[in-house]
């Protein structure tokens, strides 16, 4: 089985914006014309074709801001392996269910646990709180046992990116593409 790729985005000072998965697409949005939508290649951690041009990430930022151009992903990481993992649950006689924090913002992080979670507590918002210059402690502040009990967006976080990992893919009917 081929391993999966994924394409960092980054802002021209190194900071990581989002990933998508090799073949993904986003989204840019022009200061002076209509927004374009460009497929997205693999060529290794530091190098991605964008619309059928080879780019270093931060090359790409950089062109990005200098013209004003903003840009989103449209297509996100699926699998929740590829997120920071925690456990949220753990006492002395088990690590209870992997949690993973699927999206961010500055103060929390909204988790979820694909598997093994208890009734109500498949998701999770977290206040996040640094410890001296590098530990994170995780508080949970809200749980729930759906999106909609939770509604993320109303912390900040990305319901498109959110639905896009916990929820399955909906089956296509009709002929293939």
């Amino acid at each position: 089985m081929p391993e999966k790729k994924y394409i960092r985005f980054i802002n021209s000072d190194y900071q990581t914006l989002f990933h998508i998965p090799d073949g993904g697409r986003i989204r840019i949005t022009y200061p002076d014309r209509e927004p374009a939508e460009r497929v997205c290649r693999f060529i290794d951690e530091y190098h991605t074709d964008i619309g059928g041009y080879h780019y270093h990430i931060c090359e790409f930022a950089e062109r990005m801001e200098q013209i004003g151009a903003k840009y989103v992903p449209l297509d996100y990481v699926r699998e929740p392996e590829f997120y920071e993992k925690y456990y949220l649950l753990a006492t002395d006689k088990s690590s209870g269910p992997a949690y993973y924090y699927i999206d961010e913002t500055e103060t929390h992080a909204f988790a979820f646990a694909p598997r093994g979670a208890e009734k109500g507590k498949k998701f999770c918002v977290v206040e996040r709180r640094l410890i001296g210059d590098f530990c994170k402690s995780s508080i949970p502040v809200q749980w729930g046992g759906s999106l909609q009990d939770m509604r993320p967006q109303d912390w900040g976080f990305n319901l498109a990116k959110i639905k896009a990992v916990t929820q399955k893919p909906k089956k296509r009917t009709g002929p293939k593409r």
